[in-house]
């Protein structure tokens, strides 16, 4: 009977200690510095940079249900548009891409690093100011990517990148604009986990 309460108090002890090293705070908040690759052949893919704000719930040690908000912004010109058999002579004008996107975040969770891949489904806003109008619409959007995070220690963490394959969808009559706009998103910042 001894031996059976010593083998049970040992495989509890054991399984604590394993529990410990697989332990993760259920709820992170994200800061992060973005620049995206704007696909707007007409405006010369220009790179436009912002800021973004994640918030994080971690399902288990594997799972996340994630909510993402960033904002870039750039200027661009001169340029010269075609637009119905017209063409604009634009001097200068200012774009913006703002995305709220939500979805789920896989995660490869090392003491030292976390690894992860999502996709996220929401919309995102592309406005165009030039001398002829404001193009100012939401859209259907996506992203698809991962990246990685530095841990520095158990409250604090760095995401090293974020890149993500970020379409939005676009009735731009713009020539060369199709229906989607193909971007690229870049993010880096800080994480704290509660």
């Amino acid at each position: 009977m001894k031996r059976v309460l010593l083998l049970v108090t040992i495989l509890l002890v054991a399984s604590m200690s394993a529990y410990a090293q697989d332990e993760y705070r259920r709820f992170e908040l994200t800061g992060m510095f973005n620049l995206v690759r704007a696909d707007m052949n007409v405006l010369g893919h220009q790179i436009i940079y912002g800021y973004g704000a994640g918030a994080q719930v971690n399902a288990n040690k594997y799972v996340s249900i994630v909510a993402e908000w960033s904002d870039a912004h750039g200027s661009f010109g001169p340029e010269m548009i075609s637009q119905g058999g017209t063409t604009y002579e634009i001097p200068l004008g200012d774009t913006r891409i703002q995305t709220t996107l939500a979805g789920l975040r896989l995660y490869h969770r090392k003491h030292v690093f976390n690894l992860f891949a999502h996709l996220l489904v929401g919309a995102a806003k592309e406005k165009i100011d030039y001398n002829f109008g404001t193009y100012d619409q939401w859209q259907f959007a996506f992203g698809l990517g991962g990246g990685v995070d530095l841990n520095l220690g158990d409250r604090f963490a760095i995401r090293a990148a974020q890149i993500d394959w970020l379409p939005i969808r676009s009735n731009l009559q713009l020539e060369g604009a199709g229906s989607f706009f193909s971007n690229w998103r870049g993010q880096a910042g800080l994480i704290y986990k509660f």
